[in-house]
């Protein structure tokens, strides 16, 4: 099945204002905070439709004015070519005409979400994954915030077979509402279910803390978490977002909006620290990693990053 966006689709797309990209290639190399784990990010969609959840809120690819153009975060395109430009990408990097092949690891994705609600249509994001079963990168992260990623189990089951694959998703709170903020992108109870049926099919699972928020109870969510993924990468927002003091995030209010919902002891690294010892104790601390080390331990970096067990 192509790629390519259908006739239909382009027409849905423009009517919605989404811009449809026309693009040689869809693999961009890593620098900054991916860089020590990973060789390419892949992201299939411009911008995110997610803005106006939760996640949205501090998403620090709000602050790429590449992405952005100076526009207010939100859903700007898909792109047209996105399991061709895969191949072509693969092939000049695993089949060059001269020299050896190169590394292949891959974030997916940094700057979008590979499940948005478009996704259930276009589908961009199964059709890469279909063309990695014959092309399978060294190294495969699959990161979102939506439980949609249960409707390609059958397919990445299948890839984690051909090369190193973790599917990741972000569970930022045990809260299925955070007053004060806005409401999820699919609720963090339905995530762990869907990381605990990955898990159960053979699939290693890592629940992202990223941004860590409030936890109504953490003695419960520590224990939820244990018995739903193989990992935990705990970050903050004074850390993870790629600034000094995390300026971007505070940029945005989101800090401000904790304080003021009553939650402003979790804008301290010391909090953070609590859960992870707590997080250590419950899982063991070979399944507990923090900030860019913990979501770099993927490939070479993996054994050097992860404790001794």
């Amino acid at each position: 099945m192509s790629s390519d966006i259908r006739a239909a689709d382009e027409t849905t797309l423009a009517e919605a204002g989404l811009l449809l990209v026309d693009n040689a290639s869809i693999l961009t190399p890593t620098s900054g905070f991916l860089a020590p784990g990973y060789t390419h990010t892949i992201n299939a969609y411009r911008g995110c439709a997610f803005a106006g959840a939760l996640c949205g809120t501090y998403c620090y690819a709000q602050h790429n004015r590449w992405i952005t153009g100076g526009k207010p975060w939100g859903l700007y395109g898909a792109k047209r070519r996105a399991r061709e430009a895969y191949k072509d990408d693969y092939d000049r990097i695993k089949k060059p005409r001269r020299g050896a092949p190169g590394p292949l690891r891959i974030y997916m994705s940094s700057s979008t979400d590979p499940y948005l609600p478009q996704e259930r249509t276009l589908r961009l994001t199964r059709s890469i994954l279909e063309e990695m079963i014959t092309r399978p990168p060294d190294v495969l992260v699959i990161q979102s915030h939506h439980t949609m990623v249960g409707r390609d189990i059958d397919l990445i089951a299948d890839l984690s077979s051909l090369c190193e694959l973790w599917l990741s998703l972000t569970v930022e709170t045990d809260m299925a509402r955070v007053p004060g903020l806005p409401p999820h992108a699919s609720p963090p109870s339905r995530r762990l279910s869907t990381l605990q049926t990955f898990r159960a099919r053979g699939i290693p699972t890592q629940a992202t803390l990223s941004p860590l928020l409030p936890l109504a109870d953490p003695s419960a969510f520590a224990r939820a978490l244990e018995a739903s993924c193989d990992r935990v990468i705990l970050d903050h927002h004074t850390i993870g977002d790629g600034s000094p003091g995390g300026w971007r995030t505070r940029r945005t209010g989101f800090p401000d909006r904790l304080a003021a919902a009553g939650f402003g002891e979790w804008n301290s690294l010391d909090k953070m620290h609590e859960i992870r010892d707590l997080l250590a104790e419950v899982l063991g601390e070979s399944r507990v990693l923090v900030g860019c080390e913990g979501f770099n331990a993927v490939g070479d970096t993996r054994a050097r990053t992860e404790p001794s067990r």
